[in-house]
């Protein structure tokens, strides 16, 4: 099985940090097994092409930028993502 590489990219502020926490405790109720790469780098949010942060994307493809997603859409998106 392809390994799922879930993202969350921001500036390292306290909404990015939200994010972050939010993903990582979906992603844990989905599979433990699944890691959350928490990235601060500015070059890397600008390579994935996102204006604004936080940034939540998945296999480097941006599910949402520049806002807070609620619970289901970030667990319907990574759910997709390991089907």
């Amino acid at each position: 099985m392809k390994k799922t590489n879930i993202q969350v990219l921001g500036s390292g502020c306290p909404t990015c940090k939200t994010l972050y926490n939010k993903v990582l405790e979906i992603t844990q109720q989905i599979d433990s097994n699944l890691e959350v790469e928490y990235i601060t780098d500015v070059i890397k949010i600008v390579e994935l092409g996102a204006m604004s942060s936080p940034v939540f994307a998945i296999n480097n493809s941006i599910i949402t930028a520049g806002k807070i997603p609620d619970e289901e859409e970030i667990k319907n998106a990574i759910l997709e993502k390991l089907n």
